[in-house]
């Protein structure tokens, strides 16, 4: 599968469109439809969805939601755990029970709704940095929670 770069610079080529095109119809700029394209920048989730219909392709042609999940918590999964996805699913929504309500929200929607760290803060007036933090801290908890779930 292509990275999600390569598969925009495609579309776009596919298309017949320039950066600067593609930028106008998404309202951003084409400095960053440039990012997105080499890979410096990922698009957001709402970007890839508008994406998607423009160039009347399915989500997944642009985005592989198991490489960002398989990226960014597979090393909350303790090593040497074989549990079925049943047994995972079931020891990560007690885990999300076990949450505050902000945190198991800003969990979600990075994970869930695959939503930028920066849009998750703006939501709810924190700094993206704060947002990482949360997430760092989650995903630390996760792990101690799965390793005495699953292990």
């Amino acid at each position: 599968m292509l990275k999600t770069g390569q598969a925009i610079a495609a579309l776009r080529a596919n298309a017949n469109m320039t950066q600067e095109q593609l930028a106008a119809k998404l309202f951003v700029s084409r400095d960053l439809v440039s990012k997105w394209e080499t890979g410096k920048s990922p698009p957001n989730y709402k970007m890839i969805l508008k994406m998607a219909e423009l160039f009347s392709v399915e989500v997944g042609t642009l985005f592989d939601k198991d490489r960002i999940l398989t990226e960014e918590l597979s090393p909350c999964i303790p090593s040497g755990c074989a549990v079925g996805p049943e047994d995972l699913k079931e020891a990560a929504d007690d885990f999300l029970a076990s949450l505050s309500a902000r945190d198991r929200s800003v969990f979600i929607r990075r994970y869930y709704f695959f939503e930028d760290p920066s849009e998750i803060g703006a939501a709810y007036g924190i700094s993206e940095a704060y947002v990482r933090t949360i997430l760092m801290r989650t995903r630390k908890k996760l792990k101690r929670y799965l390793k005495g779930a699953l292990v």
